[in-house]
């Protein structure tokens, strides 16, 4: 019970997450200031082991020489190393000497020849041999140090001086033996300045330990093995953390003294080492516990101080719920739990005005229903009455719709069809049916298929076509069938031949296409030049002034007639590029009427008095998403046509515009979305049927004087749009074009830029890589005029080769997008490589959507269409830096 008290209650359960989540943080504090403090300890304790067990090594190759220069010291001197004995002949032993002196566990007089032992410090030695030691041979010649070794009986590990005892005629009479003491060595490397216990400690190349105290002690092997001790016995050194011959975790440094030919290994265990972070961690976890655990009983505090206006008006809402409207929830003060009680109370006060006119839309929602049967029993009576079979199965093959067509087919009532098997119904016919159902649903998509059914009347070929029923949620919940008699053949056969047609000579109109295109891509590069030369020669005519020479003025008569003549060959080119299907889309959303309003007067003024023009009303706007100017060209092309058509006679050419839901339109063939529809009808002769087929054909046209291109244009305008073109004439009716183009959402307000930076069109860099030599000599004489250093490349590879050499220096790239050796696409990816935010012109006689059809979306772009003026080459370059300006902090 407690459990799910506090399972519903709020507080708990936010205490609970809050605590978790607080737990959860402290935890992974808590971790991390534990591996950061054990990583920091550790690197610091390696770096002390280390620089210790340098100092050592020092220490003890020091160490070793003090007592080599001593034991020389001694040899030297005949007091020390006398030979002679003592009273009745008994050896006298060896002065016992300090450890400042020489650090001794043993000192022997070897006599030579022979190599016994004549004077000792320890007088049990007196009397044996030494002949075979390296130190008695060796110390014969030199004083010499023998590394450790197993000496005496024992076997304890020895290190040995031996120095030549010389007598007063320089032969070497004797040799003494010095054994260090080990105990003394290892005080040298036992000496530490660290706070943590450190255990040093030797090993000879046996794996042995060089120490009287560890040698032969219980529980300590004679042979040690831990990974400090391999590596050191291969002859290096370093640090790390392993385990050390006793089985104990420890942070230790080893060093290979090859002076001593023993390793000297320090080791401070880890528990030890590592103690101060695991407190640490420990202090962290406890404070934070402590502080989320006060957090969270906070919270909860503040909380219930809240929560319980809540619930108050949560019991007000249950009593309301329970059909209660006369309860009210206790207003408090002004804080958003008073503000929603008094929400509640006018929301209460509403549902009981609601409640009473619940009744008349009960009444309202049982006429809808009526008015949805007799909406469905229109529907069946239209499936009813149509001449093919329409049938809907359901997934588990019964029968869920079928019309009267149907049930004649198979003499039974169409009521009886309803729920019925497939198989019941048709019989053997079912199986080719249910076949084609059958591939429907598993291909998910419409299937077409001829079959043959046996049925009242005979054996007929239906041609079928099933489809998947979905919900809107896309599970499939039925398959739908519709099937068409195919008695007449022959007219099937017939139309088939008049479709084959019409693709050829789609094919041919493709063909057409593509070489106009070409041509007109060609024709405007040398637009370009011819029109970017005329406007230079015209601006410096007009700066010239009034010092022009006699005859200037008829030069720039001849200079605007060239940029005239150049203008008109454009526009012939734009027309190509629209019959081709490429001509320019800006794509601007714009109201239909202002073109309408523009073009109907020119075309008026242009035409004879007798026509008429009629506008049909257009109150509201009519929003379309396309290039202002071909929309221009195609009412110019159509209107024109039309009052041509009506000719000398008196005629009416109408004009109207409105947007529309057409729904399956046999015409046009339009799904069921928002277009505009623009119909342009004359009441002229008519096109006579021979020429209907042709009137879309490039350079076909009935005037003498008429290029034949107006209505290809137009035809390839309509299709860049995605639009749909249909024309209704016959002779002595009049001529009717209908369009159909896609709608637009009115346009949203433009805000002004609060900011914009200052033009920085007087300094900069241009690279221009053109392959045509005329377009770089107007692109360079117009950019230099604008203050600006050029740089020209006449291909791809050579533009390259220069933006590699001069990069850091650019501010723009103007780039001609088709081009030998390598074309502009290339040449753009390479630059992007390095430099993605540069400002590039694209120049393209193709429109946007052709010449850019497989570049990635990129603001730092700017698209520039042949032939081009210029100041359209100005303002391209001005707005490239401009963006690039924008994208910068201009401030």
């Amino acid at each position: 019970m407690i459990v799910d008290r506090l399972q519903r209650s709020f507080p708990a359960r936010l205490f609970a997450a809050v605590f978790i989540l607080g737990a959860t943080t402290v935890v992974l504090t808590a971790t991390v200031s534990y591996r950061s403090a054990e990583i920091a300890l550790r690197q610091r304790l390696l770096l002390q082991l280390q620089s210790a067990t340098g100092d050592d090594a020092v220490r003890l190759t020091e160490w070793l020489a003090r007592q080599r220069a001593a034991v020389e010291l001694l040899s030297r001197s005949s007091s020390t190393v006398s030979m002679k004995s003592g009273p009745r002949g008994v050896p006298r032993p060896l002065p016992t000497l300090p450890v400042e002196v020489v650090a001794v566990e043993e000192m022997q007089l070897l006599a030579v020849p022979g190599g016994r032992v004549v004077r000792a410090t320890h007088p049990a030695s007196v009397g044996m041999y030494a002949v075979d030691e390296l130190h008695y041979r060796e110390g014969q010649r030199g004083t010499f140090t023998q590394p450790i070794y197993p000496g005496g009986r024992d076997g304890r590990p020895r290190l040995t001086i031996g120095a030549p005892v010389r007598d007063s005629a320089g032969r070497v009479s004797a040799v003494l033996a010095v054994h260090l003491d080990l105990a003394q060595m290892e005080h040298v490397v036992s000496r530490t300045d660290s706070s943590l216990p450190v255990d040093a400690y030797l090993v000879n190349r046996l794996a042995e330990f060089v120490s009287a105290e560890r040698f032969g002690r219980d529980g300590v092997l004679r042979g040690v093995h831990s990974y400090a001790v391999n590596e050191a016995l291969k002859g290096g050194s370093g640090t790390g953390l392993y385990l050390n011959y006793a089985g104990l975790p420890v942070v230790g440094a080893w060093r290979w003294i090859p002076e001593l030919e023993f390793a000297l290994i320090r080791e401070t265990p880890q528990s030890i080492a590592f103690a101060p972070a695991r407190a640490l961690l420990l202090r962290t976890l406890l404070l934070g516990l402590v502080a989320t655990g006060l957090l969270g009983l906070g919270i909860v505090a503040v909380t219930l101080r809240f929560t319980r206006p809540v619930l108050a008006v949560a019991q007000a809402a249950s009593a309301v719920a329970a059909g209660d409207f006369s309860v009210s929830a206790p207003e408090g003060g002004n804080d958003e739990v008073g503000q929603l009680a008094r929400a509640f109370n006018v929301m209460t006060r509403r549902l009981s005005q609601l409640y009473g006119e619940l009744e008349a839309q009960v009444k309202v929602t049982t006429d809808a229903l009526t008015e949805a049967d007799a909406s469905r029993d229109l529907l069946q009576d239209l499936v009813n009455n149509t001449a093919t079979l329409v049938l809907v199965v359901g997934l588990d093959g019964r029968v869920r719709l079928a019309n009267a067509r149907v049930a004649m087919l198979i003499g039974v009532p169409a009521a009886v069809t309803v729920g019925r098997d497939l198989a019941e119904l048709f019989g053997e016919s079912a199986a080719p049916l249910a076949d084609v159902l059958q591939q429907a649903r598993k291909l998910e998509s419409v299937v077409e298929q001829e079959v043959e059914l046996v049925a009242l009347g005979g054996t007929h070929t239906w041609q079928v076509v099933a489809f998947p029923l979905v919900h809107a949620d896309g599970i499939p919940y039925a398959t739908g069938l519709i099937a068409t008699d195919l008695t007449e053949r022959a007219r099937a056969e017939a139309e088939r031949r008049v479709s084959d047609a019409s693709v050829q000579q789609a094919q041919k109109l493709e063909s057409l296409g593509v070489m106009a295109g070409g041509i007109a891509h060609d024709f405007n590069n040398l637009l370009s030049a011819i029109l970017g030369n005329t406007e230079l020669a015209r601006e410096s005519l007009d700066r010239a002034g009034a010092g022009l020479r006699d005859g200037a003025e008829d030069l720039k008569v001849s200079l605007d007639q060239i940029a005239a003549a150049g203008r008109r060959a454009a526009e012939l080119t734009r027309q190509m590029l629209a019959y081709a299907g490429r001509a320019s889309l800006r794509r601007d959303v714009v109201d239909a009427r202002a073109l309408v309003n523009d073009i109907v007067p020119l075309v008026r003024a242009a035409q004879s008095k007798k026509v008429l023009f009629v506008v049909e009303p257009m109150p509201d706007p009519i929003w379309v998403e396309l290039d202002p100017a071909q929309l221009s060209q195609v009412l110019l092309n159509l209107l024109t046509n039309a009052a041509e058509a009506v000719g000398a006679t008196t005629g009416t050419v109408t004009l109207s515009m409105h947007a529309t839901t057409p729904r399956g339109d046999a015409t046009l063939g339009l799904p069921t979305e928002q277009w505009i529809r623009l119909v342009i009808e004359d009441d002229g002769p008519g096109i006579p049927e021979a020429m209907r087929a042709r009137i879309f054909d490039p350079f076909f046209s009935t005037k003498g004087s008429g290029r034949g291109l107006g209505l290809s244009a137009v035809r390839g305008i309509v299709h860049s749009l995605g639009g749909e073109l249909a024309v209704h004439s016959s002779p002595g009716n009049g001529t009717r074009f209908e369009i159909a183009l896609h709608g637009a959402a009115a346009p949203a307000a433009v805000e002004e830029d609060a900011l914009r930076c200052p033009p920085t069109t007087t300094i900069g860099t241009v690279l221009v890589i053109d392959d045509e030599s005329a377009m770089r000599l107007v692109a360079r004489r117009v950019i230099q005029k604008m203050g600006l250093a050029v740089h020209e490349a006449e291909d791809g590879e050579q533009g390259i080769a220069m933006f590699t050499a001069i990069a850091h220096e650019l501010s723009v790239v103007l780039l001609d997008l088709t081009m030998p050796k390598m074309g502009g696409e290339e040449v753009l990816a390479r630059i992007r490589t390095t430099h993605p935010a540069l400002p590039v012109i694209i120049a393209s006689g193709y429109d946007h959507a052709d010449a850019l059809p497989r570049m990635p979306q990129d603001q730092h772009i700017t698209f520039l269409q042949k032939p081009y003026g210029v100041q359209a080459l100005r303002d391209a370059v001005s707005h490239a830096i401009d963006n690039a300006c924008a994208a910068t902090d201009c401030a």
